[in-house]
């Protein structure tokens, strides 16, 4: 609490005059962290009209969001447990919708022929999103960059960019041999 109030710049104690607990503040910070993710993250990439492109796109801006505000990356996806149970809907709808639309636009790619027809729509985007995390988890703490012993590209932006391209390629339908 002492370090959200400091970037505040204000005291501990502020905090609470203004929210109930600490439960209710970093709720309104992953709240204000996931209208921020629609609109740097999802809106940008919804703009391109293939499937595959609005999915590359997407994750490079989730990449570049989490490492633009990697203290806000952190305290959405890194810290606590969320409680699904007791969000209410708006919550809920608004803290999903990135994963919504990840599954919308792979739907749109499946009703196109986009994707190998044996995909599993619901969980290629769990896999989709849980791996952009990883990836930003492992950028952002610094595990993985050009200094790791066996780094394979000549640097951390020609990684994600292969990272991602072959994520996506992995969901596409095979070109013909």
């Amino acid at each position: 609490m002492r370090g959200i109030a400091a970037r505040l710049g204000v005291s501990a104690t502020a905090l609470y005059q203004h929210f109930e607990s600490k439960a209710s503040i970093l709720r309104e910070i992953r709240l204000y962290g996931a209208e921020l993710l629609q609109t740097e993250v999802v809106d940008p990439a919804a703009t391109l009209e293939e499937p595959a492109d609005r999915l590359r796109a997407m994750a490079h801006n989730y990449v570049t969001f989490a490492r633009a505000h990697r203290w806000l990356y952190s305290v959405m996806m890194e810290q606590a447990q969320l409680d699904w149970a007791a969000m209410g809907p708006e919550e809920l709808e608004l803290t999903l919708r990135p994963l919504k639309t990840c599954q919308q636009w792979l739907q749109d790619g499946a009703e196109r022929g986009c994707w190998r027809p044996d995909l599993n729509i619901e969980a290629a985007a769990f896999r989709l999103w849980l791996s952009m995390h990883g990836l930003c988890s492992m950028l952002n703490s610094g595990r993985i960059d050009e200094r790791h012993p066996i780094f394979p590209f000549v640097d951390q932006d020609t990684f994600v960019t292969h990272f991602i391209g072959d994520t996506v390629k992995a969901l596409c339908v095979a070109p013909p041999a």
